[in-house]
């Protein structure tokens, strides 16, 4: 499984969890299936929304994955691999469009700042709550899997997805470089 959708759409099953009937989601939206807060004709998801089967929810979460890739790809201007793209996916699916557009995220990612904008997953991690934003445990274990994904692990699969990078490469530059830097801090 190396397509960005099928990734992505893992980590959505995993941390969306299915349910066939309408049910307000903990940001206070109504939603169903696999956490859609719209049916594939566009439709918002209200009370009185029927009933879905799982293969409804399986096509409407693909579908929306595949909506929201072609927003992502308006959005970065930088090639990415399935796995990041993927990765970004789940973060766009959790968050909204709008989230990713305007983050840190996106434009670490935009300057080539790989190291950085991986490291922008893992702050993404809080929800306001009567009035408080709080470290929410099920954001922080979804954002930990997403980096994993950038990282090239599967979490759904967790075998690397693609050979380790030469001991010369970009990133492991980058490493370093931020490593030095920590020390130096």
């Amino acid at each position: 499984m190396n397509d960005s959708i099928q990734l992505a759409a893992c980590l959505c099953r995993e941390y969306e969890g299915l349910r066939r009937h309408p049910y307000i989601c903990p940001a206070g939206y109504w939603t169903i299936g696999y956490g859609n807060r719209a049916l594939a004709n566009g439709a918002a998801v209200t009370a009185k929304t029927a009933p879905i089967t799982q293969k409804q929810a399986e096509t409407l979460l693909v579908f929306t994955l595949a909506g929201l890739r072609v927003k992502l790809r308006q959005l970065v201007r930088t090639q990415l691999s399935p796995n990041r793209e993927g990765a970004l996916l789940d973060f766009q699916y959790n968050l909204g469009t709008a989230a990713l557009a305007g983050s840190t995220l996106l434009r670490d990612l935009n300057a080539g700042h790989d190291i950085a904008a991986s490291d922008q997953l893992l702050l993404w991690n809080h929800m306001h709550k009567n009035g408080h934003l709080i470290t929410e445990p099920g954001l922080t274990a979804r954002r930990h899997a997403e980096w994993l994904l950038w990282s090239g692990v599967n979490p759904c699969n967790p075998q690397p997805v693609a050979p380790a990078p030469s001991p010369t490469s970009t990133d492991q530059l980058n490493a370093a470089e931020l490593d030095r830097v920590k020390e130096n801090a």
